[in-house]
């Protein structure tokens, strides 16, 4: 009996398994149909000439021949499964050259939507297929399966060390002008100008700029 029911759970343990739909993992590697639609297909220029449509011929027709044109290679684009996406909905027009990645967020913009390139295991007949969603953070990437964002340099939060911090521009320009009068006392007057060209650079709206501005007229006279 016990060798019975222990049978049954794993054939329950197997059958939920085989139910569970395929994710791939964050920078897990591309399946070769997925590779194929973001090397191949998505950023191509496509010749359009589409005017203004319902979903359901665009991207039943109009937009996979026109991929076909461009790259001799056929794609599917298809609704996910329990997505709220309207095959009614018209969209367009199309004209010109566009890329297919340029025309699947032209159309999810319209709508907040979103798309993915289906990652699928190998023999997948919708392996590469691609999936529109409501979901409008997916581009390109299944929420939570594309490669980790690295994060842009922007510019440094904390000023340049040689900066100084609000409130000591006046200490740090009267400290520089001690150093220029006293560079100008024992006779260094090419340093004492570099030092009061420096004053006036870096705190132009302190007392000091403005002394260090008549020192160097004295000095030039």
């Amino acid at each position: 009996m016990t060798r019975r029911l222990s049978c049954l759970s794993l054939s329950a343990i197997f059958t939920l398994v085989l139910a569970v739909p395929f994710t791939p993992a964050a920078d897990v590697p591309l399946s070769q149909g997925a590779k194929i639609t973001f090397e191949k297909k998505l950023r191509v220029k496509l010749k359009l000439d589409i005017d203004k449509k319902m979903l359901r011929p665009l991207i039943g027709d109009d937009i996979p021949a026109a991929v076909k044109e461009a790259t001799g290679l056929t794609q599917k684009i298809e609704i996910a499964t329990g997505q709220g996406v309207t095959l009614t909905s018209s969209f367009g027009p199309f004209k010109g050259e566009m890329t297919l990645e340029e025309v699947l967020n032209k159309i999810c913009e319209d709508k907040s939507w979103g798309w993915y390139v289906n990652n699928a295991p190998k023999g997948d007949q919708k392996d590469g297929a691609i999936f529109l969603t409501t979901n409008s953070k997916e581009k390109g990437y299944k929420e939570g399966t594309g490669p980790k964002e690295v994060a842009k340099k922007d510019d440094p939060k904390e000023k340049p060390k040689d900066e100084p911090k609000t409130g000591d521009g006046d200490k740090a320009a009267a400290e520089m002008l001690t150093k220029a009068k006293f560079q100008m006392n024992t006779k260094q007057t090419e340093k004492a100008m570099v030092t009061l060209k420096e004053i006036i650079e870096k705190y132009p709206d302190t007392k000091a700029a403005a002394d260090a501005k008549k020192l160097l007229e004295k000095i030039g006279k």
